[in-house]
C-alpha cells in the first residue's frame, strides 16, 4: 500500500568511493528468499567489484499449501539454469516472526559482548527464555558502539528449517529485515546519507527502515499503516527536519539501475553472495548452516599443498639419517630378541605358578569350611531331630529327616551365619508316629576369615568377598 501525502526523495548522493580492498572482496553469487504471507520470492544476483546484476527472480506461490518437494523442484531448476547448485540461500524472515533491537554497548570489548547481550536479552522480546533464540552483530563505522540483536522463537526457526530441508533448499542464514537491509545498502558503497528513513510498500502494510543518531538501526513493520505511520516512525527515531524519506529500492546498490521488484529478496541475495561482509546476525543454528562458496576450500587446499611440499623436502633431507637409524635399530633388535624371549617365557611360567597357587589356596580352605558347617548343624539341630541324609556341596546343603515341627528348622537354619535362604524342597509329610518328614535346602555362607585368605591369594581388593567362588564340580560328585 502507498501512503498518501508522502513525497519521496528521488536523488541521493551515493558515496560510491570505498576502499579498494573492500571493493575487491565483493565477489560472489547469491540466492535470496523472502518469506511472504503466502508466497516465496526468490532473487538471484551476481556481485563483482564493478557492480551487481540481478540475473533472475521467481515467485513460488502458495508454498504452505503445496508439497515441499514440488516447489523445491522449481527452486532446483532455477539454480541449475544458472549453474548455482552449490549456492546456499539466505532467507529473510517475516517481520512478525522476529524481533530486531539495537543496543548501545560503549566500552564493551568483543570478548565480553556476548555476555553483555545475554544480560539484557530478557527485556528485548516477549518470548519465554527457553523458547527464544538470538543472534547479534556490531554495527560498522562511527556507530560501532551499537549492536544489532535479532530474537525469534525457537519453534518458528525450526519450523522454517524443517520446511526448507524437506524442499531440498540449502540454507546458509535466517536473517532479520533490519540486519539484511543494513548490510545491503553498504555493498560496493557507503550509506547514502547518515540519517534517513526508507519505506517499502507491501500488500499488508509498510516496512519502515531508518538510521539516525538517536536510532542507529531501526526497522519496523506497520500493518495497514499509511501517512500517519510514516510520520510516527520519523518522530520515533527523531529524524531531523530535512532528512530524506525514500523508497527502500532507491537506496540499494544496483549498478545497471534496473528496477528491483522485490527489494527484500534482493537484499537477502546480497547477504548470500557476500556472507563475510554482512552483519553476523544469523538465527539459523550453526549446525544447520550450509556453505555457499566454491572457494571456501581454497585456503585449505593451499595449506595442504604447502604441507605436502614441505613434507617431501623434509623426507628427502632425512633419508640418509633415517637409513642409519634403521640400521642401528635392526642391530639392537637382533641383540635384544633372545632376552625378550627369555622374559616372555619367565612371565608365562610366573602366570602358570600363580594360577596353581591360587587354586591350592582356595582348595586348602574347603575341608575346614565343610567341618565348620557340620559343627554348626550339630549345634543347631535339636536332639529330637533325626537327619537321615545330608548332601553338601560348595553352594548349598540339603537335609533330609524327621522332626516334630519342621517349620521351626527353617528359622534355626536362617539364624546361622553359615546358612541363608533355607526352604522346603517339598511340602513336609507326617509319619504315623507324629513326626514330620522334611527335605530342606539352604545356601551356604562362608566365614570372613576364609574369604580374606582367598582374596589375598588372588590379589583382590580387600572390600570384595574374601573367598573365591567355588570351582565347578565334576559330574556325579557331591
Amino acid at each position: 500500500m502507498t501512503p498518501a501525502g508522502i513525497e519521496y526523495a528521488t536523488e541521493l548522493a551515493h558515496q560510491t568511493e570505498i576502499p579498494a580492498l573492500r571493493r575487491w572482496q565483493s565477489i560472489g553469487s547469491g540466492v535470496g528468499i523472502e518469506i511472504g504471507a503466502a508466497d516465496l520470492y526468490v532473487s538471484v544476483v551476481v556481485v563483482r567489484p564493478g557492480g551487481i546484476r540481478v540475473i533472475d527472480a521467481i515467485e513460488i506461490v502458495r508454498y504452505r499449501e503445496r508439497p515441499a518437494a514440488e516447489w523445491g523442484e522449481e527452486y532446483r531448476v532455477l539454480l541449475e539454469r544458472h549453474k548455482l547448485k552449490h549456492v546456499a540461500a539466505a532467507v529473510l524472515l517475516p517481520s512478525q516472526d522476529c524481533v530486531a533491537r539495537t543496543l548501545a554497548m560503549p566500552g564493551v570489548e568483543s570478548n565480553a559482548l556476548a555476555a553483555a547481550v545475554r544480560y539484557q536479552l530478557d527485556g528485548l522480546h516477549p518470548f519465554a527464555e527457553e523458547e527464544a533464540v538470538h543472534s547479534f552483530g556490531r554495527l560498522s563505522g562511527a556507530r560501532r558502539t551499537h549492536v544489532s540483536v535479532a530474537v525469534a522463537k525457537q519453534e518458528v526457526i525450526q519450523d522454517y528449517a524443517t520446511l526448507f530441508a524437506e524442499a531440498g533448499v540449502a540454507v546458509a542464514a535466517f536473517l532479520s529485515p533490519a540486519a539484511a537491509v543494513y548490510s545491503a545498502i553498504r555493498v560496493l558503497q557507503d550509506a547514502p546519507v547518515s540519517e534517513f528513513l526508507a519505506v517499502h510498500e507491501q500488500d499488508d502494510g509498510l516496512l519502515l527502515y531508518g538510521e539516525t543518531e538517536a536510532a542507529p538501526l531501526y526497522c519496523v513493520k506497520l500493518p495497514g499503516a499509511g501517512e500517519r505511520g510514516v510520520y510516527a516512525t520519523a518522530a520515533q527515531i527523531r529524524l531531523p527536519e530535512g532528512a530524506p524519506v525514500v523508497r527502500l529500492a532507491s537506496i540499494l546498490p544496483v549498478s545497471d539501475k534496473q528496477d528491483v521488484a522485490r527489494p527484500l529478496a534482493y537484499v537477502a541475495a546480497l547477504a548470500s553472495a557476500l556472507p563475510r561482509l554482512i552483519l553476523p546476525v544469523n538465527l539459523l543454528p550453526v549446525e544447520q548452516r550450509k556453505s555457499s562458496s566454491r572457494l571456501r576450500w581454497l585456503p585449505t587446499a593451499v595449506l595442504v599443498l604447502l604441507l605436502v611440499v614441505l613434507g617431501v623436502g623434509y623426507a628427502s633431507y632425512e633419508d640418509y639419517e633415517n637409513g642409519r637409524l634403521l640400521e642401528r635399530l635392526d642391530q639392537e633388535t637382533g641383540r635384544l630378541t633372545p632376552r625378550l624371549k627369555q622374559v616372555r617365557q619367565a612371565e608365562s611360567a610366573i602366570q602358570s605358578t600363580e594360577q596353581r597357587l591360587k587354586f591350592l589356596s582356595e582348595a586348602a580352605a574347603y575341608p575346614g569350611q565343610d567341618l565348620e558347617l557340620l559343627r554348626e548343624l550339630t549345634r543347631l539341630l535339636p536332639l529330637s531331630a533325626w537327619v537321615q541324609r545330608l548332601d553338601m556341596t560348595r553352594n548349598e546343603v540339603v537335609l533330609t529327616g524327621e522332626f516334630d515341627q519342621a517349620l521351626e528348622l527353617l528359622k534355626m537354619l536362617d539364624a546361622s551365619p553359615l546358612l541363608r535362604d533355607s526352604e522346603f524342597m517339598a511340602p513336609p509329610s507326617r509319619t504315623p508316629n507324629g513326626k514330620e518328614v522334611f527335605q530342606i535346602r539352604a545356601k551356604r555362607e562362608f566365614p570372613q576369615a576364609g574369604k580374606a585368605a582367598a582374596a589375598a591369594g588372588a590379589g583382590l581388593p580387600a572390600n570384595l568377598p574374601k573367598v573365591a567362588p567355588p570351582p565347578p564340580q565334576p559330574a556325579g560328585v557331591r
